[in-house]
């Protein structure tokens, strides 16, 4: 686990909470000076503790009506399969990217606008050396989609 020191996981629980905020009004919630919590902030983006401070786009608002999860299953050969992660992280429909134990090799996760974009998506897939076979689940609706709860609870948890 990282360890932190309580100001710096107070200055993190603030940025989760809004990164738009002012380093001032951070600085006065966390109770320290405004070049403190920059010099902080610069640090964290600095040892790659902090990777980007991107906005939470809504995927439908830019007619990207369908998310989809797609399994895959691929030739054992690393050297395929190599080559095979290089073209995927090209492809801009999709968002995540894993390796994963158990059945399938790969989840793919793709925002697009329409299934005929998917079928595309899904084609070009298996295309590429190397993939035996893919499975593809459409999400019908977010029950919850919050990727920052867990770095949450891990820096509220000093507040117990």
């Amino acid at each position: 686990m990282l360890k932190t020191k309580d100001l710096d996981k107070k200055i993190l629980l603030q940025l989760l909470r809004d990164a738009r905020q002012p380093i001032l009004q951070i600085a006065k919630n966390v109770g320290a000076t405004r070049q403190t919590v920059a010099k902080k902030i610069d640090e964290f983006c600095k040892s790659g503790l902090i990777s980007s401070f991107a906005p939470k786009l809504e995927a439908e608002k830019f007619g990207l009506g369908i998310q989809a999860y797609v399994f895959m299953r691929e030739d054992p050969r690393s050297d395929l399969r190599r080559k095979n992660e290089e073209v995927i992280k090209g492809f801009p429909e999709v968002s995540e990217f894993h390796r994963i134990f158990g059945k399938y090799d790969s989840i793919i996760k793709v925002l697009v606008e329409d299934k005929e974009e998917l079928t595309n998506l899904v084609k070009r897939l298996h295309n590429l050396s190397g993939v035996r076979e893919t499975e593809t689940f459409i999400v019908h609706s977010t029950i919850k989609n919050k990727p920052e709860d867990p770095f949450m609870k891990v820096l509220t948890a000093f507040e117990e």
